[in-house]
């Protein structure tokens, strides 16, 4: 038990410093320096490409905001995959205006396969008329100058950009607000923490994000695991391109409502990371020693879940193992309910630091503020689960919010988005 015990304090702090090197990453917190002028005025031509399965409800209040982009009409053009839609998702794309692609393949079925089909066509239909791509999902809403603001990050050399994630829904539950909230932590503290030391940002979040053509290998979308777009970013950073953020191109995604809708995310999420180690960790590695510090930062990201699942195992065994050897269980009990406090205390008071800095607020925030810390540890419990039980089955979460653009930024009065965080 002694050697048990021993192994276990070994995990638990790589665990920890794993999680210090993120913090030190995170710092400081003073607002992001303005960006550079770009370069040049050139106007990109973007495929602006949607995914959806079955959301003829909202996929019409995204394509308005499409279509109401402060950028010329004739630089881009909307490209829409219905994938095994049993509803009116087509039809509705197309009375819009899309050009609207239809795929029925009721084996393959997550985002990876839709993506890799698409691109397979895409590159012998339509690719030689565009400079880049931006990919949304069916349920967001897309500020007016999110295209103009991808073609800046496009002019200032920036081949991979990931736009300002809000959420549209974060008053639904205390559930959606919990996933505002972290995508804004996100932002805050993990995105802006790279981009001030010129590093590429590590996760494109699915949605809201640009790249340009020559970043795909051959013209086409490679990816096999179940987090298609974490997969994306790590190999073109293990490739040589950048990912950079900006709060100048905001959009706002649907979040979960119930814990259960949550779970399963979340669940494909941390099953997802951990499928990194088999298909981003050894490409970046053959790559580490030609781009240094950018690529240890990046692999540490593709472990992660690896590392996060380990540790928190092995710190629940430490504290059998513990008792087992010094009998004190009592005390034991005390010290992990004392410590469940605290980190309670903590993460909490880290979610309104975040709200506060991003000078976000909502009716109901501090609901998420309250709930943020169970989300922060059902999560850590999947990071574990996910080491044992390993079901790769794409589940489909349901889209129905529906609401305009300007219903959104009504509900939300505050600061301009991403004011506070780069003036």
């Amino acid at each position: 038990m002694t050697v048990a015990l021993l192994v276990c304090q070994i995990l638990v702090g790589i665990g920890a410093a794993f999680g210090a090197y993120y913090l030190v990453m995170a710092l400081p917190l003073s607002p992001l320096p303005a960006p550079p002028v770009p370069g040049t005025d050139k106007t990109s031509r973007f495929a602006v490409v949607v995914f959806a399965k079955d959301e003829a409800a909202v996929i019409g209040a995204l394509l308005a905001t499409l279509r109401a982009q402060d950028y010329p009409d004739d630089a881009y053009d909307i490209f829409v995959t219905a994938d095994n839609c049993t509803d009116d998702t087509a039809q509705v794309a197309r009375d819009a205006g899309a050009i609207v692609w239809e795929r029925e393949d009721r084996e393959h079925i997550s985002k990876s396969y839709v993506q890799n089909w698409f691109f397979a066509r895409f590159k012998t239909e339509a690719a030689d008329r565009y400079d880049a791509c931006i990919i949304f999902d069916a349920d967001n809403l897309v500020d007016p100058g999110f295209l103009a603001a991808m073609n800046r990050e496009r002019n200032r050399g920036h081949e991979v950009a990931m736009g300002y994630r809000l959420t549209k829904n974060p008053s639904a539950s205390a559930v959606a607000g919990t996933h505002a909230l972290f995508w804004l932590l996100q932002a805050r503290l993990f995105h802006v923490g790279r981009t001030r030391r010129h590093l590429p940002c590590l996760t494109v979040g699915g949605t809201g994000y640009m790249f340009d053509l020559k970043v795909l290998p051959d013209g086409l979308w490679q990816t096999y695991s179940i987090v298609e777009d974490i997969e994306f970013t790590l190999n073109s950073i293990a490739d040589g391109h950048n990912v950079v953020f900006t709060y100048e191109a905001k959009f706002y995604d649907e979040q979960p409502v119930t814990w259960w809708q949550s779970l399963k995310q979340r669940y494909r999420w941390s099953l997802g990371s951990l499928q990194m180690v088999r298909y981003a960790t050894p490409h970046l590695l053959r790559t580490l020693p030609k781009y240094g510090w950018r690529h240890v930062d990046a692999t540490l990201f593709s472990i992660g879940s690896l590392i996060q699942g380990t540790s928190g195992l092995a710190g629940f065994a430490m504290t059998l193992l513990l008792g087992a050897i010094t009998g004190q269980w009592a005390r034991i009990g005390l010290i992990t309910l004392a410590s469940t406090i605290v980190g309670y205390l903590v993460v909490a008071a880290v979610g309104r630091i975040v709200l506060a800095l991003e000078h976000r607020w909502w009716p109901g925030a501090w609901r998420a503020v309250a709930v943020f810390p169970i989300f922060t540890f059902t999560w850590a419990i999947l990071y574990v689960v996910v080491l044992f039980y390993q079901n790769r089955r794409w589940s489909f979460i349901p889209h129905t919010h529906v609401v305009s653009l300007e219903q959104v930024t009504g509900q939300l009065p505050t600061s301009e988005p991403g004011d506070p965080a780069v003036a």
